[in-house]
C-alpha cells in the first residue's frame, strides 16, 4: 500500500510540476471519450467535461485508501482524519491547477467538486474496509425487513427500467432551467444535464448492492457488485431490443454499477456499526 501511496503522489506531482503533462493528460483522456462514442450511438454519451471530472473523482477516492497504508487507525475516527487529510489534499491539488488555467475560478471549483466527491467514496471504503470483520451477517429481523423493502424497489425497478419513455420526461424541461440557474450562479460547466443523469443512475441503484449485502451477508459482496452489473445489462438489452423510445447505453451500465458498488460498501459499514461489540462474527445477531 505504500508503494501505491508513493507511486500516486510521484505521479500528482509530475502532472503539477512538468509543463503541459496536465494538458496532455487532459487531451488523452478526451482522445479516449471521442472514440468511445465513435463505436455508435449509446456507447458513450456523457461530455467531454464530465469525463474529466470523473477521472478526478476516481483519483481522489484513491487518496483516503492510500493513507491506510501509513497508518494503522481502524477506528471511526482514524476514517475521519484520513478524509480530512485527503480533502486538504484536494483543495491544494485545486489551487494548484487553477493557477495554470486559463479560467481560473472554474477550474477550482471543477476540481473541488469532483475531487470532495472521489473523497467522500474513498473515505466510504475506508469505513468499509475497517467494519468488514464485524459486518459477517444481518440478524433476522434486519433480513426480513430487507426482504419486503427489497421486493418493492426490485417492483420500482421493474416499471422504471420497461416504461415506454424515458421516466425523467416530465421534469426534463424544469431541470434544464434549475441546471442553467446553477451554472449562473457558479456551477462547473461540466455540471450539465448528462452528469445530473449519470448521478441519478447511480444513486438509484445505490439500494440494490445495500439490499443485496443485508439479506446474503458481507461475506458476499461479490454477488451485490456483480448483480448489478448483470441487472444494469440486462435492463440496457431490454431497452435495446424492444422498448424504442428508450435509449440503451453503457454510461447507464456504468453508472449503475457505481451505484450498487457504493450499496455494498454502505451495507458493510451499517452492518459493521450496528454489530454488538464482543458479539459473535460468525452467527447471526438475535
Amino acid at each position: 500500500m505504500r508503494v501505491v501511496l508513493s507511486v500516486a503522489v510521484v505521479l500528482v506531482l509530475a502532472t503539477l510540476l512538468v509543463p503541459g503533462l496536465a494538458d496532455r493528460l487532459r487531451s488523452g483522456l478526451v482522445a479516449a471519450a471521442g472514440a468511445l462514442r465513435a463505436l455508435g450511438h449509446g456507447t458513450l454519451a456523457v461530455g467531454d467535461g464530465f469525463v474529466l471530472a470523473v477521472a478526478v473523482t476516481v483519483v481522489t477516492a484513491l487518496l483516503p485508501v492510500a493513507l491506510v497504508g501509513a497508518s494503522s487507525a481502524s477506528r471511526p475516527d482514524g476514517v475521519r482524519r484520513r478524509a480530512v487529510i485527503s480533502g486538504g489534499v484536494v483543495l491544494v491539488l485545486a489551487a494548484a491547477a487553477a493557477v495554470q488555467a486559463a479560467d481560473p475560478g472554474d477550474r477550482f471549483r471543477s476540481v473541488v467538486l469532483a475531487g470532495l466527491v472521489g473523497v467522500a467514496v474513498g473515505a466510504l471504503a475506508d469505513a468499509a474496509w475497517g467494519a468488514r470483520s464485524r459486518a459477517a451477517h444481518a440478524s433476522d429481523r434486519t433480513r426480513r425487513v430487507a426482504w419486503t423493502l427489497a421486493a418493492a424497489y426490485g417492483l420500482v425497478v421493474v416499471l422504471v427500467a420497461t416504461a415506454g419513455s424515458p421516466v425523467d420526461g416530465g421534469v426534463h424541461p424544469w431541470l434544464v432551467r434549475a441546471i442553467a440557474v446553477g451554472q449562473r450562479l457558479g456551477a462547473p460547466g461540466w455540471l450539465g444535464y448528462d452528469a445530473v443523469e449519470f448521478t441519478a443512475n447511480v444513486v438509484f441503484f445505490v439500494p440494490f448492492g445495500f439490499f443485496v449485502l443485508l439479506l446474503f451477508g458481507a461475506r458476499a459482496w461479490w454477488v451485490g457488485m456483480l448483480g448489478g452489473f448483470v441487472a444494469s445489462c440486462a435492463i440496457e438489452t431490454v431497452q435495446a431490443l424492444f422498448l424504442p423510445a428508450r435509449f440503451a447505453s453503457v454510461d447507464d451500465v456504468v453508472a449503475n454499477t457505481a451505484g450498487t458498488v457504493l450499496g455494498v460498501l454502505v451495507g458493510i459499514v451499517v452492518l459493521g456499526r450496528a454489530r454488538r461489540p464482543g458479539a459473535p462474527v460468525g452467527n447471526r445477531e438475535p
